[in-house]
């Protein structure tokens, strides 16, 4: 989040009513406090740590920042998409680039590139319209990793892996027959 605070920090100034809203809890957190302080942001960035309901804050939001710099699949970044928000995320390895098409749903940045993260916050604030746009697509995300496709996804891998064993045992069987036939 180190990165995110100091993207931030470098509009932050141009748009005092905007806020950064970080939620959870780890251990860098005091970390992530002094450097907050240190560059001046105590009323815009706030740390609320853990939100029993996520979803409450993320209808709030205007745009939701992805700055990690190593990630999986990005539960949070779908999350995001599927409450309307528009994204700007780091192209870290693996993940954030199976959710977001870049200038579709979303905008990738280089990950570890503070001042591309930056252009691209100050981007989609300055820009209502572009918001938008994002946005409107961003719900589209639920037809690929909605509830619904995925349970046909797991069905149709469990249905593949049982005809596989089938197809196997019968050729098993093929092959036992024969041989006691000899």
């Amino acid at each position: 989040f180190d990165i995110l605070l100091s993207a931030f920090n470098k509009h932050a100034d141009r748009y005092p009513d905007w806020q950064l809203i970080i939620l959870g809890e780890g251990e860098l957190r005091p970390e992530l406090e002094n450097l907050r302080d240190q560059l001046g942001l105590t009323a815009q960035v706030i740390f609320p740590g853990v939100v029993r309901n996520p979803f409450s804050v993320l209808k709030r939001s205007e745009l939701f920042v992805l700055s990690s710099r190593f990630e999986g699949l990005p539960g949070v970044l779908v999350e995001a998409l599927a409450c309307g928000l528009p994204v700007v995320s780091t192209d870290c390895p693996s993940g954030p680039r199976e959710v977001i098409r870049d200038g579709v749903n979303g905008i990738l940045v280089p990950s570890e590139n503070g001042l591309a993260l930056a252009t691209a916050m100050d981007r989609l604030i300055s820009n209502d319209e572009e918001r938008k746009r994002l946005a409107s697509y961003a719900p589209k995300i639920t037809e690929k990793f909605g509830l619904a496709t995925i349970i046909e996804r797991w069905e149709t891998l469990f249905s593949d892996v049982i005809s596989q064993q089938s197809a196997v045992s019968s050729q098993q069987s093929a092959v036992s027959s024969q041989q006691s036939a000899l």
